[in-house]
């Protein structure tokens, strides 16, 4: 996937995190965020990451509304792959997302520490 001019750049917190279903060390877990988002598509997103494989690897698809500073408000969603990057490096994320008429690529990280899940990366145009 070749990504072209970053947009931006995001940063939040995940407020709850669910597990949804474990079969053997596949499972199923679901997340809620905010994040702040910065640059060209500034402004303030809020989702749903559903996640579905191991805890070293699998899919993900996510649900979300973009808040804008310039007072638009825009759906978008996405679907990606995320795996783990190694203790203290947390989950590594990747996806194309679809925002109105445009198709974006994140990419990001998503990490745990005490006790709270955080999520941060780039957001860039799709070539």
């Amino acid at each position: 996937m070749p990504v072209g001019k970053e947009l931006g750049t995001y940063t939040g917190k995940f407020s709850s995190v669910r597990i949804c279903e474990i079969n053997g060390d596949q499972q199923i877990a679901e997340g809620s965020y905010t994040a702040k988002v910065s640059g060209e598509i500034s402004g303030t997103a809020v989702g749903t990451m559903t996640f579905d494989g191991t805890n070293e690897r699998g899919t993900y698809t996510e649900l979300g509304v973009g808040y804008l500073d310039s007072g638009d408000v825009t759906t978008y969603k996405a679907h990606g792959v995320y795996w783990f990057g190694g203790k203290g490096n947390g989950w590594q994320t990747r996806a194309a997302v679809m925002m109105g008429d445009q198709t974006l690529v994140v990419e990001g990280q998503i990490k745990m520490s005490d006790g709270v899940f955080s999520l941060s990366g780039k957001v860039a145009e799709l070539k």
